[in-house]
């Protein structure tokens, strides 16, 4: 079954290991009126899980995490559902890993940190469109 889901009632995925990017992100969203409902990971690992669990419109990757990097996760994401929209996020000293990424086809987009708030409902916004036909499981 096909159902339209509009940015506002997106299911985001936000994955970083620090706790304050996490909640800065989901408030910047929130404030945009962008998502409904938003999972946190805070590594690699977690984000294969709470993307399988929730299965998001849209993930939000760091790249330099513990136990599994974002890319090996954003990797094993695409492998699972090769339609995953994922940003991949870190600092300017990784661009060669950014590009890298982007251009294998594992990330849809890329942020900056530190994020600037229009950095990031841009590209959010971006790879959601305004309106996204997506399936809906029973």
């Amino acid at each position: 079954m096909l159902k339209l889901v509009t940015i506002r009632f997106s299911k985001i995925l936000i994955v970083d290991d620090t706790e304050i990017f996490r909640e800065k992100t989901k408030k910047i969203l929130g404030d945009a009126k962008i998502g409904s409902k938003y999972y946190f990971a805070k590594d690699g690992k977690e984000a294969i899980s709470q993307y399988i669990a929730h299965k998001p419109h849209v993930v939000i990757m760091d790249i330099i995490m513990p136990n599994l990097d974002g890319v090996k996760a954003s990797q094993a994401i695409m492998k699972f559902d090769p339609n995953a929209k994922i940003i991949v996020v870190s600092t300017k000293d990784n661009q060669e890993t950014i590009n890298a990424v982007i251009k294998s086809g594992f990330a849809k987009d890329y942020v900056f940190k530190p994020c600037d708030t229009s950095a990031i409902i841009m590209a959010v916004s971006k790879i959601l469109s305004v309106k996204k036909k997506v399936e809906i499981t029973t």
